[in-house]
């Protein structure tokens, strides 16, 4: 398209052949999101904080990096999701979408079974029990099924009477101590966090969380609410979530998440994922929406099928934020928009007001002659899916005889872009990492999620 001459009135947009264009026009450049300031941001797993002992926590070593952060004139931080992982350690296909990871408590050197024994109920941990029941009973019932029946069995394995959820199985001699004991580990996640939160918030600093799209088959969320989901009649999922070949995967990616039945969801209002989002904005300031493009067309695998066999399908698009707004005003939100970026997805996300990401690495011009983000865009110098970003340099230009310094000064440029921009860097590329550093390799279940930063990092 063109600039209108001036006073003409007109818009000229020009459309090539076999191509296609979406003209959106509103009175708002805000539309459902509330702002974002510019500044720049640190992204960083609480596990991945440097620590003298054990995985980081929201102890100490969580404050001091916070202290950290603010010395270094940082306005955010950004963490993955906290939910309780898998059982390779992804945070984004664990066993439940409301729930907390139990280990990121500070026990102070306790088990957190030591901390139950005496621990007494208080007035917090009974108004914590009511707010929260709607998720609450449900993930501690099924974490109690589990402790007893052995983890590693699926619940679509499960006899009755725990194959299906009851409020009232809560209740059973064999289940009621575990299902105290895990709202006790949620109680305690929630009011850690919260003095976290608090920590940060006295220091300038914004918490930035991480939104999974889909949960694990294998979850609490699957279990008590199997009609939002696409299951047989044994609960086993019927589509399972992917995503089709691209730069990440030459194969395409089977998650093997069980997909949604928008169709049933949007009948309720949106219920379920207007529960889910007011859960995120309790627990942190913004949220970076993971796989953001499934929320306009999302890509099922038959059971039994490869990735490559999959479908698109349409999703519940701007109807879902518009429900999520009108109940829960202006969203925090960031779109991860990364991968096949088509018209509608543009056209959804500019029609939402949520900015997207613009990662260095994925750049369509050489950047070694200067980086130059997309207007509107949450800048990244690399993200937990991809190569750090000397590990990207190296692979990308191997010529380059000093890839440390090239990374330095890309990282340094998308920096200097904070006055107009959200900048987001990884705790591995400040510290000038390489691939050995890396969260997670795409479509590879196994040896990922276990970077940490060594003890002295920040020093």
């Amino acid at each position: 398209g063109r600039v209108p001459r001036e006073g003409d009135g007109k818009l000229y947009a020009t459309v090539y052949p076999f191509g296609s264009s979406v003209l959106y026009f509103r009175s708002s450049e805000q539309g459902y999101a509330k702002p974002l300031e510019p500044g720049k941001g640190m992204v960083c797993h609480i596990t991945s904080l440097p620590k003298q002992d054990g995985l980081g926590t929201f102890g100490d070593c969580a404050k001091r990096f916070v202290d950290w952060l603010a010395a270094q004139g940082y306005r955010y931080w950004q963490v993955l999701p906290l939910t309780p992982p898998d059982a390779y350690g992804s945070p984004y296909a664990g066993m439940s979408l409301f729930a907390g990871n139990p280990r990121l408590v500070d026990t102070g050197g306790k088990t957190l079974e030591e901390c139950f024994a005496a621990f007494a109920p208080d007035e917090g941990y009974e108004r914590f029990v009511r707010d929260e029941a709607t998720w609450l009973m449900p993930y501690a019932t099924f974490c109690a099924i589990k402790d007893v029946v052995g983890n590693v069995t699926r619940w679509q394995k499960w006899e009755e009477p725990y194959r299906t959820y009851r409020p009232e199985l809560a209740e059973l001699p064999e289940l009621r101590d575990h299902v105290r004991f895990h709202m006790f580990g949620q109680y305690l996640f929630h009011v850690q966090l919260n003095e976290l939160l608090a920590y940060a918030h006295e220091r300038g600093i914004e918490l930035v969380g991480d939104m999974p799209i889909y949960v694990s088959a294998d979850s609490s969320d699957v279990w008590a609410n199997p009609e939002l989901f696409a299951l047989d009649e044994l609960g086993e999922p019927v589509l399972l979530a992917g995503a089709p070949p691209d730069n990440f995967s030459d194969e395409g990616q089977l998650w093997g998440n069980p997909i949604y039945r928008w169709d049933v969801i949007a009948d309720s209002g949106y219920a379920f994922w207007i529960e889910r989002l007011s859960r995120a904005f309790e627990l942190y300031d913004y949220v970076r929406l993971d796989h953001f493009l499934g929320f306009e067309s999302y890509y099922t695998i038959e059971h039994g099928k490869t990735a490559k066999q999959g479908k698109w399908r349409t999703g519940p698009g701007e109807e879902l934020f518009f429900a999520a707004h009108d109940a829960l005003g202006d969203l925090p939100l960031i779109a991860e928009d990364l991968g096949i970026v088509t018209p509608a997805v543009r056209a959804l996300t500019a029609r939402c007001g949520f900015p997207g990401m613009d990662v260095v690495q994925f750049a369509d011009y050489d950047v070694r002659g200067g980086y130059h983000p997309a207007p509107r865009k949450v800048v990244y110098t690399s993200t937990h899916d991809t190569p750090t970003l000397l590990g990207w340099v190296k692979k990308r230009f191997p010529e380059e005889g000093n890839p440390e310094e090239l990374a330095k000064r890309l990282m340094e440029e998308a920096l200097a872009t904070s006055a107009e921009h959200v900048v987001f860097v990884t705790l591995q590329d400040v510290l000038g990492l390489g691939d050995e550093a890396r969260m997670n390799v795409p479509g590879i279940a196994e040896g990922n999620w276990s970077w940490q930063a060594p003890p002295d990092a920040l020093d």
